[in-house]
């Protein structure tokens, strides 16, 4: 029979399924009963993950009688993707798409390939409005669902192990004000949990249990499971820089296997103790606590109090729940450390928890849906059958009569029109918003149009035989109207300080263009439409073949899968660039110039002109 009146809890771990039964009673809250099953699987066996945990889950819900029931599920911290941000400052009424836009930034998958949700965190400083972003694949999130549908439970919710932890501590250690930290040691990943007042920080290292039995494995040439059950039945952590008196040679090997691998955990903790400190401005923790299924690894405590120089002890995130009369309090005291993310999730489900994160699978987001939208469906079927009550009415009664029937009809369909046209309104205001998100988007992308363009003249131009010195954005450069003889005219540049009043440079455009007036300046400029290049190529015996020979190559290299373009438009004509319109070299050598061109190199000037132009800046496209 399911039951109906207590919270059900569920976390499916790396190598381990757990599921609690939690009561909420006047004495507080109580843990009815539990139960765990190990999914240990050898790496070569990961696509046999799904009928593993489905076997689990179905031997939880025979052995708790939940099945029917309704259950708060958790996902284990390697599946999810956790990232912390700062929101930009813009005024904006809708918190979710402001939030959906950066993390569009955030995680390397298209936002229709993940599940997502959200939650503000206190500011380090004043105004300031960070957000904690958690994510995960849709394709895991609804394949975990199918195997909890499928074993007879109802999905209600998903958070994810981390903040299901973080929950249970703040819970059962509500009285600990000082900074401290806590290891999850799961079966792939260790979750490093930063608890500070009121920060939040984590960071997960792929260090933990898996890591430890593969070295045993590896060191020892044992098969994966031989050696996670070595581990289990005799394997500790060598304490004291590999001290192993009164151990058997096979454990004392064991042991220095495991401390070897250990350290490994001890560093990754030390480096993000480190990274929190700097780059977060967070105190240094004053203890450490640990949990998970790798904590039960024997002077596990003692060893990771050795290398990090911090008391260390084994978390209970059941330290203020009641125990049920029917649970094994001595195997309980052993099972506690895996069970905080069961109690985080039933905290989550009476509104204990400081964390609400919900990652909602694609079938329970339909139903949502469908059961807010029962109750309009409910009110047109009420519509309709007073439409149909009119229409009878019509038949049997007086024009009066019909007329004050018709009254109530009338004003439920003035309500519609007016929710009709609240709903118009709220698209007009949805599709604004979008504009300016889409704006913002470009701008992010304008950043770095510049480094692009420099990155691929870099790559494309390399050699030993020429060379570039100078790169100048042009405003407003027509190739049918300008070429590198004749100069240029109705051309600005954005800075020409530097080339102008620079002893070393010997510039083209050290004259600044009409356009470049006082007078041009406040014209508003169409964008950056070219890029002026300066540079060298040493010389030949050929001469004049040589600079062919370089204006060929340069145009070869910058032509194919680039911003620049070798054509310009002439009426409907695309017509080539040639000659003098996009390189030309300088010949002249006299004692007027301001920097003489050595005689064993010549100089080439070149406009490559763009396919798309660049965005000017604010000072500029306002005139200013």
């Amino acid at each position: 029979m399911a039951d109906k009146k207590n919270i059900i809890a569920l976390e499916i771990g790396a190598q381990s399924v757990t599921m609690g039964v939690f009561a909420r009673g006047k004495k507080g809250f109580t843990l009815v009963r539990y139960a765990r099953r190990d999914v240990l699987l050898d790496p070569v066996e990961e696509g046999l993950r799904i009928e593993y945990v489905s076997a689990a889950l179905a031997d939880l819900v025979a052995e708790l009688k939940v099945k029917g029931c309704e259950v708060r599920n958790v996902v284990s911290g390697q599946q999810v993707f956790i990232r912390f941000f700062k929101l930009p400052p813009i005024e904006s009424d809708d918190l979710d798409q402001l939030v959906g836009y950066e993390a569009q930034q955030q995680i390397p998958f298209s936002m229709d390939e993940i599940i997502w949700d959200y939650q503000l965190l206190p500011g380090r400083e004043i105004g300031e409005r960070e957000v904690l972003l958690v994510a995960i694949k849709k394709e895991h999130l609804d394949s975990i669902n199918d195997q909890v549908e499928t074993n007879g439970l109802q999905t209600q919710s998903v958070d994810c192990s981390i903040t299901a932890l973080y929950n249970a501590y703040r819970h059962s250690y509500a009285q600990e004000k000082s900074p401290v930290m806590i290891l999850d040691i799961g079966a792939k990943t260790t979750d490093i949990i930063f608890c500070e007042n009121q920060k939040f920080y984590t960071r997960s290292a792929t260090v933990a249990g898996a890591f430890v039995t593969n070295s045993i494995a590896r060191e020892m040439h044992i098969p994966f499971k031989d050696a996670e059950a070595l581990k289990i039945n005799s394997g500790m952590v060598s304490l004291t820089n590999g001290h192993t008196e009164g151990m058997s040679e096979q454990d004392a090997a064991l042991a220095a296997i495991i401390r070897t691998a250990m350290t490994r955990l001890s560093t990754e903790v030390q480096r993000t103790i480190n990274r929190y400190r700097s780059e977060y401005q967070g105190a240094a923790p004053v203890k450490a606590y640990i949990c998970g299924g790798g904590a039960l690894l024997a002077c596990t405590s003692e060893f990771l109090q050795e290398t990090l120089g911090l008391p260390v002890e084994y978390l209970n995130p059941l330290n203020k729940f009641n125990v049920g009369a029917k649970i094994d309090e001595e195997a309980l005291a052993a099972d506690a450390v895996s069970l905080g993310g069961v109690a985080g999730a039933a905290l989550k489900a009476v509104g204990q928890s400081e964390f609400t994160i919900d990652l909602v699978p694609t079938s329970v987001a339909r139903e949502r849906t469908e059961k807010q939208l029962l109750p309009k469906v409910a009110a047109a079927g009420a519509i309709a059958l007073a439409g149909a009550a009119v229409f009878a009415l019509l038949s049997h009664q007086a024009l009066q009569d019909v007329l004050e029937a018709k009254k109530p009809v009338e004003a439920q369909l003035d309500k519609m029109e007016k929710f009709s046209e609240r709903i118009s309104s709220l698209e007009q205001k949805l599709q604004s918003r979008g504009k300016v998100v889409d704006g913002f988007a470009a701008l992010g992308s304008a950043r770095f149009a510049y480094m692009d363009i420099l990155k691929l003249l870099s790559e494309r131009t390399a050699s030993a035989q020429f060379w570039l010195t100078e790169f100048t954005p042009l405003i407003n450069y027509d190739p049918s109207q300008n070429d590198l003889v004749g100069g240029l005219k109705g051309v600005s540049v954005i800075d020409r300080t530097r080339s102008a009043n620079s002893n070393t440079a010997d510039s083209a455009l050290t004259e600044p263009p009409d356009d470049a007036s006082a007078k041009g300046r406040k014209k508003k400029a169409n964008g950056i439409t070219a890029i002026y290049i300066e540079g060298y190529t040493l010389k030949k015996k050929e001469g004049q073949e040589y600079r062919q020979l370089i204006s060929s190559e340069l145009k070869t290299r910058l032509e194919t899968d680039s911003p620049f373009t070798f054509e310009w438009l002439d009426g409907n004509q695309r017509k080539q660039l040639t000659g003098n319109q996009y390189i030309t070299f300088i010949d002249d050598r006299s004692k007027d110039q301001k920097v003489k061109v050595p005689d064993y190199v010549d100089k080439f000037l070149m406009i490559l002109p763009l396919k798309e132009p660049l965005a000017l800046p604010a000072s500029l496209e306002s005139g200013r």
